[in-house]
């Protein structure tokens, strides 16, 4: 049976490892036509858009997507699907109603703005790009959680940037204002579509009360740290976006492209860790199995960076200067050091897991507290403008958290190691 679910584990691995690598091809091709077909002041906000989408795919869950892993996938393993499904429909309700309060705030501030002659309208647009993407990251860990991640990395992976990109040739080719709204349609259509395969739909959570069932209250105690340490993980990878956005769009354009490359690299550890999670959450006490389990991922992890690192010095800046003008002459130089710190955090990632499902999600938090610090607050107190040095920052930020949550998971280990029963003679 071990053996099976080993050989599962690869599978699954594999499986998601190609839908990520066909995602990372429709990433580079929606940021080729947006860099090619629009201004760099366009790329610049296509990316601060995708950038807060991407901090609240894992801020915007406040921890519940974690959390709901180390409850439910006990429960799916166990087959008791019921209450399973009762976990999940309770936190998809707790979000809903933070992200409406969210949104009638929203609305009311930007109409309150464009009375007073400001923009107002883009934190409506800023409001629906993070609740689609919170709740599709919601559904997605909800069938991770059932040991079933292939469909939800598809639509993640492949479908959303293929719709982004659909969006992007659309409006290049008939009305170029309209490249932004293409975005915010492509997040809402997946999270339409997750929510409709997750655990979700279904009986409301009245019938489990109307049958005199008991609902556990929502773990806020583990979630919040979880969310919180998952929010401050996000600023540290976009934040650099917005720090730059604050200075200039086009340098923002520049390095959204540097940082597009380095996620192709990243999609690796996205792949591996989706597979492994629900199995660490599993086996987060069991020394020898855990050992395997992060060996196994840091192994699997990191062949993509390592492959995309060997690429990009293979091609060289003149390469990509060519393709996309001089104007990105500062990207190359900036995606070399972000894979490099993606390398990094590869061989790492597991351990990240044994930390949040480990019950030490307080320090998951500090560390990625931190990681943020040196990274944003660095940045910007040496006036850090050039896509380049930011990502100087991003790797100095990167080593250290790298260090940190391994150490972390030795000091896991080692507390295992000092509760294990000796073996009678």
């Amino acid at each position: 049976m071990a053996s099976d679910r080993a050989a599962g584990a690869r599978v699954q691995s594999l499986a998601v490892l190609a839908i990520r690598i066909g995602g990372a091809v429709l990433q580079m091709l929606l940021v080729a036509v947006v860099a090619l077909r629009f201004p760099v002041e366009d790329v610049g906000l296509n990316g601060l858009v995708w950038s807060i989408a991407l901090v609240a795919r894992m801020a915007g869950t406040f921890g519940l997507d974690t959390s709901g892993v180390r409850e439910q996938a006990p429960l799916w393993a166990a087959n008791h699907r019921r209450r399973a499904r009762m976990l999940a429909r309770r936190d998809t309700r707790t979000v809903r109603v933070i992200w409406s309060s969210v949104g009638a705030a929203a609305l009311v501030t930007a109409v309150a703005a464009e009375i007073m002659g400001y923009p107002g309208r883009w934190l409506l647009v800023f409001w629906a790009v993070a609740t689609a993407s919170a709740f599709a990251r919601l559904f997605m860990v909800q069938r991770m959680a059932r040991q079933m991640p292939v469909a939800g990395q598809f639509l993640e992976s492949v479908a959303l940037p293929f719709f982004g990109l659909a969006a992007a040739l659309t409006a290049s080719f008939t009305r170029p204002e309209l490249l932004i709204p293409g975005q915010i349609a492509a997040f809402v259509l997946t999270a339409v579509i997750m929510w409709w395969i997750s655990p979700v739909p279904g009986r409301r959570m009245s019938h489990y009360r109307d049958r005199g069932e008991d609902v556990p209250r929502t773990p806020w105690r583990v979630a919040l740290p979880l969310g919180m340490g998952a929010a401050l993980t996000a600023l540290c990878v976009r934040g650099p976006m917005f720090v730059l956005s604050a200075r200039s769009l086009a340098m923002a354009g520049t390095y959204d492209v540097a940082q597009r490359i380095q996620s192709a690299g990243a999609m690796g550890t996205s792949a591996v860790t989706t597979v492994f999670s629900p199995r660490i959450a599993v086996s987060v006490r069991d020394r020898a199995r855990l050992w395997r389990l992060v060996g196994e991922a840091a192994v699997a992890s990191a062949i993509l960076p390592a492959l995309l690192l060997i690429f990009l010095l293979v091609a060289g800046e003149r390469s990509l200067v060519a393709l996309l003008g001089e104007e990105y002459s500062g990207t190359w130089g900036a995606a070399v050091i972000l894979v490099i710190s993606t390398l990094i955090n590869a061989t790492t990632s597991a351990t990240s897991n044994v930390l949040m499902l480990g019950g030490y999600e307080r320090w998951f938090m500090r560390i990625a507290g931190v990681q943020l610090l040196i990274v944003v607050g660095g940045a910007w107190l040496t006036g850090a403008d050039t896509a380049p040095a930011m990502a100087v920052w991003v790797l100095v930020g990167e080593v250290f958290r790298s260090a940190a949550m391994a150490t972390g998971y030795a000091l896991h280990l080692r507390s295992l190691k000092r509760h294990e029963v000796p073996a009678s003679g």
